[in-house]
């Protein structure tokens, strides 16, 4: 009897000690940030902060709108710099490699990313939409993740948040490595890299229908079923785009 309350004020001990534990977190300011998030002509809020030992990730980011509840979204792993192809092609509302913000007149998207592992895997990637003074984390993935149970989502090349459809409503684009392979006459054999396109609002979702305009546009579309089996030809002339090799 003794040996079984001994175990049970134990196990009672240890339980309020992990809950303390983990109540006494303690997080520092990473990097703030102060910007009209939902149109209203008020600054509003954004604070990154981090319960890690390094002083390059963060761990959960906190936003405070006028007349909304704050929102705390906290990281699986952590969030680190954004890609800076990504940066510099696409205009950033805060001056930060760390966030990465964009509104349209119905809404705002932001942008917070792990970055890629040394293998060139996506770490963890997440995007928050505001629209309608909700504040909503639509998407926070890593990699072997699926989207929406259509496709296993990896981002290692984040390239747009654009509007595709001119309607106010951003897209985000992205694609994954690719691997060159064979150098023939004219150019190089490689793999199909596609992009791959989502549609931001109250949730996020891949569009096959805008993914196969964007590629027609700017690279080559094939249908997602052959997407393991082609090989694509890739020219040395970079004025010329990539095409299916035919051996």
């Amino acid at each position: 009897m003794k040996v079984l309350l001994t175990i049970i004020l134990l196990t009672i001990s240890i339980t309020a000690f992990s809950q303390t534990d983990k109540k006494n977190v303690v997080y520092t300011n990473f990097q703030t940030f102060y910007i009209d998030l939902n149109n209203d002509g008020k600054i509003d809020t954004i604070i990154l902060s981090s319960s890690l030992p390094d002083n390059t990730s963060f761990n959960r980011i906190a936003i405070s709108m006028s007349g909304v509840k704050k929102k705390i979204f906290k990281a699986k792993d952590h969030w680190a710099e954004i890609n800076q192809e990504f940066l510099t092609s696409n205009k950033n509302l805060v001056k930060s490699k760390n966030i990465f913000i964009k509104k349209t007149k119905i809404h705002t998207v932001i942008i917070i990313s792990a970055g890629t592992d040394g293998a060139g895997y996506g770490g963890e990637f997440s995007i928050i939409n505001i629209e309608n003074d909700n504040i909503k984390m639509v998407f926070d993935h890593g990699f072997g993740d699926k989207a929406d149970d259509s496709i296993d989502v990896d981002i290692e090349i984040p390239t747009k948040l654009v509007d595709l459809e001119n309607n106010s409503r951003l897209c985000f684009v992205y694609r994954d490595y690719g691997e060159v392979y064979k150098t023939v006459k004219g150019g190089h054999i490689g793999t199909y890299n596609p992009f791959y396109v989502f549609r931001v609002g109250d949730d996020y979702r891949y569009s096959e229908a805008l993914s196969k305009t964007y590629n027609e546009q700017h690279y080559i579309y094939v249908h997602p079923k052959y997407h393991r089996q082609i090989e694509i030809f890739y020219p040395d002339n970079k004025k010329l785009k990539p095409r299916p090799w035919e051996k």
